[in-house]
């Protein structure tokens, strides 16, 4: 098939001047906080390449000829780089994934009694001039107080966000928000599954790591009715040692629901690796991975954390699949 790579700046398709120029382009899908990226590379051995202008908005869609060309996303230019290492002079381009909204940097004070994240992240998303996607099970959960104290509304997010097992990031005019770790979208529905088989891989390595394994998460809470500090501790489903949570929680719930987040991001430190495989449009990083043909240890599922896909000149557009070890185990209150 054929790679087609579109790079729009307003009514412009900027790849029309920068074919002759064109060394390769990297597109990286992130799961969880971390914003996407988009890089350029030209060759710019004369320096005739003009330096970009910081937050140049520039939209990319890349796909195949014969099976269609979609949107991969909005990019606002944050920097670049030149230089020459065993080969031509270069240019690096890096951009960002846009949020079409105001200054989601900056600071404000504001707090909450007992409201849902749902609601809290709703208006912390509509200060930021963005609307909100959120699993409805994260939108659900409920908080007797939050307090965002000269915290940006993305750095404020991310914090409470977490503190219930998800991840939140912003994105052309939306705040993404999604359990961390679940194969889901911000909707609640399972993402596309990556389905990765030995045959037609390109390239793969994995490996175990058993030290951060846990059995037990423990969780101290604050008591209102009798005053005293009691703890919760959590299962992870895995063999080990018992990992203490050092803040306290404020009520039984909220001990709860740190004790599973810890648990999920603790079983995804025990594996990871990559595959590559040729690109496909309509992965998202987040999907569950499932591999088969491999062996043991590889075959299953994973949980992919980011896809960096390369277009270069004369090479198979291939994307590098980061995984780990999923977040799921058979554990539970103890």
């Amino acid at each position: 098939m054929t790679p087609v790579l579109k790079i729009m700046k307003g009514d412009t398709d900027l790849m029309v001047g920068m074919l002759p120029y064109f060394v390769s382009a990297t597109f990286t899908d992130n799961a969880g906080e971390t914003d996407d990226e988009f890089e350029i590379e030209l060759d710019d051995n004369f320096r005739q390449i003009p330096i970009p202008q910081e937050d140049d908005l520039l939209i990319v869609f890349a796909g195949w000829r014969e099976t269609g060309v979609p949107m991969i996303g909005a990019f606002k230019v944050n920097g670049w780089e030149t230089g020459c290492e065993q080969g031509p002079e270069t240019i690096k381009i890096t951009a960002r994934a846009a949020t079409m909204a105001g200054d989601f940097k900056a600071g404000g004070l504001k707090h909450w009694h007992d409201s849902t994240l749902g609601q809290i992240l709703e208006e912390t998303a509509k200060a930021a001039g963005l609307s909100l996607a959120i699993d409805p099970e994260l939108a659900k959960v409920k908080l007797p107080y939050a307090l965002r104290w000269e915290a940006s509304p993305i750095d404020f997010a991310n914090r409470i966000a977490a503190e219930a097992g998800g991840t939140a990031k912003p994105g052309g005019q939306k705040l993404a928000v999604t359990k961390r770790g679940s194969g889901k979208g911000a909707d609640g529905g399972e993402l596309p599954p990556i389905l990765i088989t030995r045959t037609g891989c390109a390239g793969w390595r994995i490996k175990g790591e058993p030290r951060p394994r846990h059995g037990k998460i423990e969780v101290s809470w604050h008591d209102p009715k009798t005053g005293k500090r009691k703890s919760i501790r959590y299962s992870t489903g895995a063999k080990g040692p018992t990992h203490t949570l050092l803040h306290p929680r404020a009520s039984e719930d909220e001990a709860k629901r740190a004790a599973e987040a810890h648990s999920r991001k603790l079983n995804m430190l025990t594996g990871g690796g990559h595959f590559m495989w040729p690109y496909n449009p309509a992965w998202s990083a987040g999907a569950k991975v499932i591999a088969s043909g491999f062996g043991d240890g590889v075959d299953g599922t994973w949980l992919s954390e980011s896809i960096a896909t390369t277009w270069a000149k004369g090479q198979p557009v291939l994307s590098t699949i980061t995984v780990k070890a999923p977040a799921e185990a058979k554990g539970g209150e103890s």
